[in-house]
C-alpha cells in the first residue's frame, strides 16, 4: 500500500460506495449496482472512487438514474470486467480526501440527529445508561 492512503476491504469499497451513490439520488438498487461495479473495479486494481464520486448531484429521477448505471456499465465494459471474481486484488486503498468525499455522500442517506428523532427511538433514545 502507498503511503498517505487508507487502506479498505472490499465490503467496506462495496458498501461506501453503494451508499454513497444512494447519497447522489439513485435508488437503493441502482446505488447497489454502483457498489457491486465498485468492487469489481477495485479487485481489478482500477480507479473505483471516479465511478462513485462522478455521481455528485445526480438528479433524482428515473432517466438520471439510467444514464448513471449505463454509464457504470460503459467504465467496466472499458476495464473489461463484468463478473465476480475476474480480478485477484482483497483490499484496495483511497486517498484521504477522496474518501472523505464519498464519506459526504454517504452521509446524506443519515437521518439528522434531533430530539424527535431520539424521541422515535434513534440512537440511545434519551437516556444513555452504558
Amino acid at each position: 500500500m502507498t503511503a498517505g492512503l487508507i487502506d479498505m476491504s472490499l465490503n467496506e469499497v462495496e458498501t461506501l460506495a453503494a451508499k454513497a451513490a444512494r447519497g447522489a439520488g439513485l435508488s437503493w438498487g441502482g446505488a447497489e449496482e454502483f457498489g457491486r461495479a465498485a468492487r469489481l473495479l477495485a479487485t481489478a486494481g482500477r480507479d473505483w472512487p471516479a465511478l462513485v464520486t462522478a455521481l455528485a448531484g445526480t438528479a433524482d429521477d428515473v432517466a438520471a438514474e439510467a444514464a448513471a448505471l449505463a454509464r457504470c456499465e460503459a467504465t467496466l465494459e472499458a476495464a473489461g470486467l463484468g463478473a465476480p471474481g475476474s480480478g485477484v486484488a482483497t483490499r484496495a486503498a483511497v486517498a484521504p480526501a477522496t474518501l472523505a468525499a464519498l464519506e459526504a455522500l454517504a452521509a446524506r442517506t443519515y437521518v439528522p440527529a434531533s430530539a424527535q428523532s431520539r424521541v422515535l427511538g434513534a440512537g440511545a433514545g434519551l437516556t444513555d445508561n452504558d
